[in-house]
């Protein structure tokens, strides 16, 4: 007789798919109104071009949403059929996680190096570096939930 599959599958195939809605929206929705307002217009002039990795951050914003928007995408692709126990939904998602936890670390160390070079900022370093943690956190243990050979056998 085979063993049922967990739900909790299911349920983290529909938790992904959530998580993934809000990646699309919130980039979808900066990108919208960073082009609507034209806020990026100031940052593109060849004079006040600057190196340092937060102002190309704010330079290359609609850029950066429009890649996390297509990250959002394959996301919610990646929930939806690992829900129903694909596996290849469960390597596609735990690919995006990892590039999202560099993604998150990457943004989170330019604004702590950013904050650390300021006088009366140095506290929003530490800030920064909790964020990141936060927000990988819950990447990792997605992870590490997909690729448990308890989980990963139900997977076809």
């Amino acid at each position: 007789m085979e063993e049922p599959r967990p739900k909790s599958i299911k349920t983290i195939g529909t938790v992904v798919a959530v998580f993934s809605g809000f990646i699309i929206f919130s980039n979808g929705m900066g990108a919208l109104f960073w082009t609507i307002f034209g806020m990026g217009d100031e940052l593109s002039s060849p004079d006040t071009m600057n190196t340092e990795p937060f102002s190309f951050l704010l330079t290359h914003y609609v850029e950066m949403c429009t890649m996390m928007l297509c990250l959002g995408i394959a996301y919610l692709i990646g929930g939806i059929f690992i829900s129903k126990y694909k596996l290849w939904a469960n390597r596609m998602v735990s690919g995006i996680s990892v590039l999202l936890i560099l993604v998150i670390w990457g943004i989170m160390v330019m604004i702590s190096m950013l904050c650390s070079q300021q006088e009366g900022l140095e506290i929003f370093v530490f800030g920064a570096l909790f964020n990141a943690l936060l927000w990988s956190t819950p990447l990792g243990l997605l992870i590490w939930f997909l690729n448990r050979p308890k989980i990963k056998k139900h997977f076809s």
